[in-house]
């Protein structure tokens, strides 16, 4: 098996972002704020997600992307995960300003978000 570099998870993770829909994105919010705020977040999905097993049922592909993601992003440095930050605020203002206010406000708050 190849290991990626971190500019091919960087990309492979951007496509996928890509192709995600409106609810699986908001469904990633909490995730990617959590990693970036390093502060715990309190939320059903997020949890659901962080708990499933392959002996429960199958993983969706969109919870094995998560899965990498969280895998791969534990092994970036600053300047890489800055790096896709920037690239993934680049492709959606809506979900830009979501994780903005989710990382300059803290992720203690229970907010249901907005679509």
């Amino acid at each position: 098996m190849t290991m990626l570099g971190v500019d091919e998870q960087i990309r492979y993770l951007l496509q996928w972002f890509n192709e995600w829909s409106e609810l699986q994105r908001s469904d990633f919010l909490p995730i990617i704020s959590e990693k970036y705020s390093n502060k715990p977040y309190v939320n059903g999905i997020v949890n659901n997600i962080a708990n499933v097993s392959c002996q429960e049922k199958p993983m969706s592909l969109f919870q094995c992307r998560v899965k990498l993601f969280k895998e791969w992003f534990g092994q970036w440095n600053m300047e890489q995960r800055d790096i896709f930050l920037k690239r993934l605020m680049e492709i959606d203002d809506v979900f830009s300003e979501k994780l903005k206010h989710e990382l300059q406000n803290g992720t203690d708050n229970q907010e249901v978000l907005e679509d």
